[in-house]
C-alpha cells in the first residue's frame, strides 16, 4: 500500500530529478513510498502517482514522461515485464458515479478497481486508460487513445474510445 505523505515527497523529488538520469534512486524512491519495483525500470521526470492504492512495476518495464497513475483505496495498477507507458499518459482505477440526482459527486462513494498494462505491451503518448481496463500482453494502443475496454493480446488499437485498428 503507498503510504500518501511519502508518494507525495517522491512526486515533488520525480519533478527535479534528471529526465533520463538517476534510474536506481528513482526505484528506490519509489519502494519506499509503497510501490512494488522490480529491476531494471526505466521512470522518465514529472512522473505522478496519486492516490493510495497498490502500483506494481514489473521488471524492465519503460514509465515516460509526466505519466499520471491516479489511485483509489483499495484499488490496483500493475504494469507487467517489459510493458511500455508513454510520455502523458493517465492510468485509472476508479471514478464517482455520475448522476443527476443527490449531492455533488466527490462526496459520493467511489468505485475502485484494478489496471493492467501487459507484459510487453505499449500504450503510447497521451493515452488514457480507465478502470477495470486489461491491455492485454504485446497489444499496442496508439498514441492518444481511450481506452474504456479490455484490449485482446497482440493487437492495435486507437481512437476514443479505442476500437480494433489490426490484429498483430
Amino acid at each position: 500500500m503507498i503510504s500518501s505523505k511519502k508518494i507525495y515527497i517522491v512526486n515533488l523529488l520525480m519533478a527535479i530529478l534528471p529526465n533520463s538520469g538517476c534510474q536506481k534512486l528513482k526505484a528506490r524512491l519509489y519502494r519506499w513510498a509503497g510501490v512494488t519495483v522490480g529491476s531494471g525500470v526505466e521512470f522518465f521526470q514529472g512522473i505522478k502517482v496519486q492516490g493510495i492504492g497498490e502500483l506494481e512495476i514489473h521488471d524492465c518495464a519503460f514509465i515516460g514522461h509526466e505519466v499520471l497513475f491516479m489511485l483509489n483505496e483499495g484499488s490496483k495498477i500493475v504494469i507487467e515485464e517489459s510493458a511500455i507507458v508513454g510520455s502523458r499518459s493517465v492510468v485509472m482505477t476508479g471514478f464517482h458515479p455520475i448522476t443527476p440526482d443527490g449531492e455533488r459527486i466527490l462526496s459520493r462513494e467511489g468505485t475502485c478497481s484494478t489496471v493492467r498494462i501487459g507484459k510487453g505491451c505499449s500504450v503510447s503518448t497521451a493515452c488514457i486508460v480507465l478502470p477495470g481496463v486489461t491491455v492485454g500482453e504485446m497489444a499496442l494502443v496508439a498514441a492518444g487513445a481511450t481506452v474504456a475496454k479490455d484490449v485482446a493480446p497482440r493487437t492495435l488499437v486507437g481512437g476514443c474510445p479505442a476500437k480494433l485498428i489490426r490484429t498483430l
